[in-house]
Formats: structure tokens, C-alpha cells, sequence
């Protein structure tokens, strides 16, 4: 996956974040570092079920 694809994902992540607790001003950093903590969960757990089994 490139960064740009993965900084995309999560500058919609940060977006409905910030919608959802009803758009507060000042608290861009807060929604973009929670998003960037979900992707990167999502896309850890992506990848360790991609991977076979260990025999």
C-alpha cells in the first residue's frame, strides 16, 4: 500500500471522526492521530491474516 493511499485513508478517518463528535475547532491533531492509530491497527491485522499459517 503507498502512503499516499494509507495518508488518504487516513485523512478520511480523521474527518468522520471529527463530524461525529460534532466538528469541535482546535482538535485536528486529536482526530488525526486517533485515525492514524486505527489504520494502522486495521492494516496490522490485515496483514497478519494474510500470512499462512506456521506449520
Amino acid at each position: 500500500m503507498s502512503d499516499q493511499t494509507r495518508e488518504e485513508r487516513i485523512r478520511m478517518r480523521a474527518y468522520e471522526l471529527w463530524e461525529k463528535e460534532g466538528k469541535p475547532e482546535g482538535a485536528d491533531l486529536r482526530f488525526w492521530e486517533q485515525a492514524m492509530g486505527e489504520i494502522d491497527e486495521e492494516d496490522q491485522r490485515n496483514d497478519s491474516s494474510k500470512q499462512p499459517a506456521s506449520k
